[in-house]
């Protein structure tokens, strides 16, 4: 009996241990797993910040979780052994799911006050609205309907307020000028007047005494006891302000223009391109100097005399001539002859034939927008047709306009026939342009989709 006594106890002892370390190693799993999703849930709680939730809508959750029991308690603590923190890790993910919500809620409220905004302004406007922006603005629906993230919708609602704003001062203007006939009142000409100093202003213009002609009209009040002398001589000198305002704009054009000539001299490295280089920078230098009538007449010359030699420039080395942007294929049907552009430099030219009497080739500016190598051309004519023709074999073919209208080589037609007066013989098209086959093997290759095709007289 006392043998049995020792070995009973040990057994309990035995039991317990197994028992504890059972409830221990199923506490350290709940812990495990708990921090497991916490880890997730303040992950989306960054994401959720970055596309649009308020920081503060999420920091009482962080609150929370920080001061949770769980957060400080070890994984063998007896937090874990009868309490997994499923259910608080439910509440936490249920409130950052009502954080989102509030926060679309929120953000959708304000683009759709922008556009409540919106359609009280063309009720009250009407025609007045610019048409662009109207056309923009009924796209507002679906363009919300797309956006899924707070910060979208909020990006959303802070242009389209912009909008609204803009559009209403436009608006406004516009219904005072054509409701009393050019300025209408003295505070419309106020308002046209401060506006073209702020453009002049922008461009770095002289505004002369326009800015204190607008204070001393001002200061006057805008009714009818407004002496008239003030508004004579603002509207006087409005004048040229606008004619300064559209010279800017004119240079800025020509500018533009000789920064593209430039740049083709630059690069069809052309003579003297490196100085051409420079002397832009300078006038563009000039330019931005903004200043009078003068001054801005004084840079034009400069600019018309400096495109003068670029284009000497470039049409010594076959560039610079009238023709679009980029490549170009310039049929003349008097002279049945082409040349091939590449941002106005001639890269090749060709004898064609083109259409016959009856089917002439149609002249206007059309675009390259199919292409065929080989291909087999069908007479679109019965036999009976005098205007039939049985099936011919081509290599290569690029069609500009729709119904057949081809620019195509023509094995049949002898090397000789090209050129001159050949749209009137044996060989003349049926509203296509013949290539010989060399020249057309090159121009396929050089002719992307989209190459501009020029068919005059």
């Amino acid at each position: 009996m006392r043998r049995l006594l020792p070995i009973a106890t040990a057994a309990i002892s035995l039991a317990l241990i197994g028992a504890g370390g059972a409830v221990t190693a199923r506490a350290m799993n709940r812990a495990s797993s708990f921090h497991h999703d916490v880890t997730t849930l303040q992950r989306s709680w960054t994401e959720d910040i970055r596309e649009g939730v308020p920081a503060a809508s999420l920091a009482p959750l962080h609150k929370a979780l920080d001061t949770s029991k769980y957060m400080h308690a070890a994984a063998w603590s007896p937090v874990w052994w009868g309490d997994d923190g499923s259910a608080f890790v439910t509440t936490m993910r249920h409130r950052t799911a009502q954080a989102w919500t509030s926060a679309m809620e929120v953000a959708r409220s304000r683009a759709e006050g922008a556009m409540t905004a919106w359609s009280e302004m063309e009720l009250a406007y009407g025609a007045y609205v610019p048409a662009a922006e109207s056309t923009a603005a009924a796209r507002w629906s679906a363009q919300l309907a797309a956006a899924t993230t707070p910060a979208a919708i909020n990006a959303l609602a802070e242009v389209w307020t912009s909008e609204v704003a803009v559009a209403r001062r436009s608006a406004t203007l516009d219904e005072v000028t054509v409701a009393t006939g050019g300025y209408g009142s003295v505070t419309a000409l106020l308002a046209v007047a401060e506006h073209t100093v702020s453009v002049a202003r922008g461009d770095n213009l002289d505004t002369g005494a326009v800015p204190s002609l607008i204070a001393t009209l001002s200061a006057s009040g805008p009714d009818s006891r407004v002496t008239v002398p003030s508004i004579k001589s603002l509207e006087a000198d409005l004048g040229p302000l606008n004619a300064l305002i559209i010279l800017d704009g004119r240079v800025a054009t020509e500018l533009r223009a000789l920064d593209a000539r430039v740049g083709l001299a630059t690069v069809h490295k052309a003579a003297n391109a490196a100085g051409f280089t420079a002397e832009y920078t300078t006038l563009a230098a000039r330019y931005r100097e903004g200043g009078t009538s003068a001054r801005l007449d004084s840079v034009s010359a400069q600019i018309t005399g400096l495109e003068e030699s670029v284009n000497a420039a470039l049409t010594a080395i076959g560039c610079g001539h009238a023709v679009p942007v980029g490549k170009v294929i310039d049929i003349d049907v008097t002279t049945q002859s082409a040349i091939f552009f590449d941002d106005g430099c001639i890269d090749g030219s060709s004898l064609v034939t083109t259409g016959r009497p009856g089917l002439r080739t149609p002249t206007g500016t059309f675009h390259i927008y199919a292409k065929y190598s080989p291909i087999t051309l069908i007479s679109p004519w019965p036999q009976s047709s005098p205007y039939y023709y049985s099936p011919e074999h081509a290599d290569y073919a690029m069609e500009f306009l729709r119904g057949g209208f081809f620019i195509h080589d023509a094995p049949w037609e002898p090397s000789t026939a090209f050129g001159p007066g050949s749209q009137n013989g044996v060989d003349a098209s049926h509203g296509c342009v013949h290539i010989p086959t060399p020249t057309m093997a090159w121009l396929y290759a050089w002719s992307p989709i989209g190459t501009t095709v020029i068919v005059h007289a």
